[in-house]
């Protein structure tokens, strides 16, 4: 008879589940992210589940032919994903143990830090422990079959499962991104330090990764607050430029100089509050299946832009997000969207980012590529893209309340598991410093 384990992960892989891997109780030892009783109490072990994203998709994406269909596929992963594991969570309920499946995106812990984004539970750090991922240059998790581009799932049980094997700390860094470290080089605002490494503490062993300069460059980056790269030679999906950092870096030391010009760029774009709220609502919710299924599958996916953009914004109106001018929400990720399962092909990628040239609004705000930076600022000359003073005050008002309202607070749990976390992670870098290597590192 198969034994407990076995029989979740048969089940899972039948759901059209590429990778899977469980962490059990000796496992789960880390950041306050990876502690699984903030999803459920009482939660000892963790399924964890990856799924690859749509190649073609990205290929668009990088190539500047279009961002529609990676946002169509993202979409609907994102609820494929969610399905999955309320699938899984439905099946070890009925083998007698309780189980929850985590949302699979824009779930963060409160905090009087309201732009912290703390994860509920993080999957990056659920994949490590479970086994089918270890952590790549730019923190994004990788595996061996598919690289970072991977879409991930997690349900956590109060079984007492027995581990998979876990990916020693190192593999990725000193193999395959030690020859690479391309996506360094596709932040438009390179939020990482050059050759620097940060580390995640998780089960007494250091995880190495690229060290961030400022978080923030992250959200801004990520939410299109500035897409133009440091050589102006490319640009990201992102409409907005900070005027700051067209000619000169940002500067990262300067934390709130940086929080303030994100959050006066947010301001301007008068879609701060919609963009944000089919972000969260796209993956923060399990809506009925027939929602993302409005959505065409990856190996469906028609050539007609139009439709394509038709499809997306009944999509988005069906979450209850509607009035956005460009339901193509999801600008940036290609750290992750560059890291494919081989060198060359994370080479190829990044070759296609950065020989594609500069997308800017143009002619109603539709996004029109260009091949230079000189041609770009012609264009923005030509059709500034300024929403009106009454759409920038109704998007600032439900702006100011929605972050607050969902994410602002303490929880004191948290607070303490970061304070022992933050002393047991200092702790174990001077160990290394000295020369110390902890078991398996």
């Amino acid at each position: 008879m198969p034994v407990l384990e076995e029989k979740i992960k048969d089940f899972a892989r039948k759901q059209g589940v590429q990778l899977v891997g469980i962490a059990g109780p000796d496992r789960l030892d880390g950041p306050p992210s990876l502690d699984p009783t903030y999803i459920m109490p009482g939660a000892k072990s963790v399924v964890m589940m990856a799924m690859p994203m749509d190649v073609k998709a990205i290929y668009d994406f990088l190539s500047k032919k279009s961002p529609t269909p990676h946002n169509i596929d993202q979409k609907r992963m994102d609820q494929v994903m969610y399905w999955t594991g309320k699938r899984v969570e439905d099946f070890i309920i009925s083998l007698g143990h309780r189980a929850k499946v985590v949302p699979t995106n824009g779930d963060y812990r409160r905090s009087p830090d309201i732009f912290a984004t703390h994860p509920s539970f993080s999957f990056r750090f659920g994949a490590i422990a479970a086994g089918i991922a270890a952590q790549g240059w730019s923190g994004n998790v990788m595996t061996k079959e598919y690289g970072a581009a991977i879409y991930l799932s997690a349900v956590v049980t109060d079984a007492a499962l027995k581990s998979d094997p876990a990916m020693p700390p190192r593999y990725f860094i000193d193999g395959y991104c030690s020859k690479c470290r391309i996506c360094d080089k596709t932040c438009p605002v390179r939020m990482f330090k050059e050759k620097d490494e940060e580390y995640v503490l998780i089960n007494g062993e250091l995880h190495p990764r690229g060290k961030r300069r400022n978080i923030d460059l992250c959200n801004i980056s990520c939410f299109g607050l500035h897409g133009l790269s440091l050589d102006k030679k490319w640009t990201s999906w992102g409409k907005y430029w900070i005027e700051d950092w067209v000619d000169k870096e940002p500067e990262p030391d300067q934390k709130i100089k940086t929080r303030l010009q994100m959050m006066f760029k947010g301001q301007e774009t008068g879609t701060s509050y919609l963009r944000y709220e089919l972000i969260r609502k796209m993956a923060a919710i399990c809506w009925p299946e027939e929602y993302y299924q409005m959505l065409p599958a990856a190996d469906k996916m028609p050539d007609d832009e139009e439709e394509l953009l038709r499809l997306q914004k009944a999509y988005s109106n069906r979450l209850g997000v509607e009035g956005l001018d460009d339901y193509n929400v999801l600008t940036c990720g290609q750290c992750a969207l560059v890291c494919g399962p081989t060198i060359d092909e994370s080479a190829n990628r990044f070759h296609m980012l950065t020989e594609s040239g500069l997308v800017v609004p143009g002619p109603d705000g539709k996004m029109v590529r260009v091949d230079t930076f000189e041609q770009a600022q012609e264009i923005r000359r030509k059709y500034p893209y300024k929403p009106s003073i009454g759409q920038r005050v109704k998007d600032n008002i439900l702006a100011s309340w929605q972050w607050p309202s969902l994410y602002g607070g303490v929880q004191p749990k948290s607070v303490y598991q970061g304070i022992i976390y933050d002393r047991k992670l200092q702790k174990a870098v001077k160990d290394k410093i000295k020369g110390y290597k902890p078991s398996g590192a």
